[in-house]
């Protein structure tokens, strides 16, 4: 059996051979014409100059964004004799009013913290000249692992002594915990002791009331015995201003009376013969008075007036004899 393509004529297989031809190439031709679109091919560009110390992992063609949008790529990528990195940055000209002179480079990932490294470029101030064709960006190197892990080594060890005062003091706490127990059971003690001491300061404060009370009266005995003792103090001070003119007078009375004394010796003494007459004297009276009883007619008197009343002993000699009328008649 003949094959299809074989009873085919050579101009018909012609065409069928163009058309595979052709498809494909049309469809270069529009994926051309896309990936020229998408990379800018036919757009006009710019190239500036930046130097880093090293690639921080760079390579041609790397995305340039500003702002998250891409401007360009990096076209080149060179090691210099200074052992510096040398990078050609390749622009849309429409961007070039976004790029000033103050802009900055930074070297960053397409991800949060991994992706394809590309260059960020901050724009600069609207005041700010715009770069050139050829024109030198700065560039801010980002930190490397080395750096940071040196930064943050101090930090660690700040948190590792952190760590320590922590454990430290988590046994001060343990330590401080046991004696707040023994403190509570201390006062758990004095808890139970505490309403004999609550009735001692009622008691206590009973009897201050008490004496706050009584103070007022206290106070004013206390100030009528200063006046009593104000008033005594003048009395005596009075007192004491007389008692010169006092011991004047008794100086003087004790004189008198010692002059009195001396007299009373003397008239003593001048008494004693008078006395011894006027007993005898006495003596002699009672005779004669005796006598006359008997005679008449005075012994009629006698016996009209009644019995004669008993004698008393004879009086005593010593001293002054009594004048009385019943001695008189005998």
């Amino acid at each position: 059996m003949m094959h299809y393509s074989h009873r085919l004529s050579s101009g018909r297989l012609a065409q069928i051979v163009g058309t595979f031809v052709l498809i494909p190439a049309l469809i270069l031709a529009v994926a051309g014409f896309w990936m020229s679109r998408t990379e800018h091919l036919f757009e006009s560009k710019y190239l500036l100059k930046a130097s880093l110390s090293k690639s921080y992992g760079l390579e041609p063609g790397a995305p340039i964004v500003v702002s998250g949008i891409r401007i360009g790529r990096v076209k080149q990528v060179d090691l210099n004799d200074r052992g510096t990195v040398d990078l050609t940055l390749q622009l849309l000209a429409r961007y070039q009013d976004m790029v000033k002179e103050n802009s900055e480079l930074h070297i960053t990932k397409s991800g949060v913290v991994v992706g394809q490294t590309q260059v960020d470029i901050a724009m600069g101030t609207a005041s700010s000249p715009v770069l050139s064709e050829g024109s030198i960006i700065r560039a801010v190197e980002p930190r490397d692992i080395g750096d940071l892990l040196n930064e943050v080594e101090p930090v660690l060890m700040a948190v590792k002594q952190t760590l320590l005062r922590v454990e430290t003091i988590t046994q001060d706490m343990q330590g401080g915990l046991k004696a707040g127990g023994k403190a509570l059971e201390q006062v758990a003690l004095a808890t139970q002791e505490l309403p004999a001491v609550v009735a001692s300061v009622q008691r206590t404060i009973a009897s201050v009331e008490q004496t706050a009370t009584a103070l007022p009266a206290m106070t004013g005995s206390i100030k009528r015995t200063l006046s009593m003792v104000d008033r005594v103090t003048a009395d005596v001070q009075q007192t004491t201003g007389r008692l010169p003119a006092i011991l004047d007078s008794a100086q003087t009375t004790l004189t008198s009376v010692k002059r009195l004394s001396d007299s009373v010796s003397e008239v003593s003494q001048e008494l004693g013969p008078i006395i011894h007459s006027a007993e005898t004297t006495l003596a002699d009276m009672s005779i004669l008075v005796r006598g006359a009883k008997q005679t008449f007619p005075f012994n009629r008197f006698v016996q009209n007036a009644g019995p004669a009343p008993k004698e008393s002993p004879p009086p005593s000699r010593e001293g002054t004899q009594s004048l009385r009328g019943d001695q008189l008649r005998r």
